[in-house]
């Protein structure tokens, strides 16, 4: 029989992990929608298609990769904090230290958004292509696959933490 702490405490680590689950969609369901518009695009847009891409990409981040990433570090802190304790072995110590990274280069990403939005929204005034534009753009998107990489990882690590596998 649970006492009701126990109970109380179940439900709470299953809020945070749906949490969780939530920022992950959200952040991933963005990332992958990049990924679709610049392959639409192709590799020599106008810039009309440019600036809109722009406009969407602003405002996905405010909408969906802020929140979400949000979302992950607060799930990450609360179940650390109730079910696993903070660097308590290899396995959530590294999904820990993923969350982290993610967040940080998150916040790197839509810095580096602003700033190329910026770019696109000049580009349209003056009708010119700016050429550090391109460089800006893939330095967005390099950050972005990394994220992806980080965010696909921390999905994958928990599987390998189990009781017995302790590192």
């Amino acid at each position: 029989m649970e006492t009701k702490g126990i109970k109380e405490t179940k439900f709470w680590i299953r809020v945070f992990r749906l949490i969780s689950i939530i920022g992950f969609i959200l952040c991933l369901g963005s990332i992958f929608t990049f990924i679709v518009m610049n392959v639409v695009l192709g590799n020599a847009p106008s810039i009309d298609s440019i600036y809109l891409q722009r406009l969407f990409v602003s405002g996905i981040t405010s909408i969906l990769i802020i929140p979400g990433v949000s979302f992950i570090f607060i799930g990450a802190i609360f179940l650390s904090w109730m079910q696993y304790g903070f660097f308590r072995n290899t396995w959530v110590t590294i999904a820990q230290i993923l969350i982290v990274l993610i967040v940080l280069n998150a916040i790197n990403i839509t810095l580096l958004a602003g700033k190329v939005t910026d770019m696109a929204i000049q580009q349209k005034q003056i009708s010119a292509v700016i050429p550090e534009y391109m460089e800006l753009k893939n330095w967005e998107d390099v950050f972005g696959a990394l994220n992806i990489v980080m965010l696909l990882a921390s999905l994958i690590i928990p599987f390998f933490y189990t009781e017995k596998t302790r590192l």
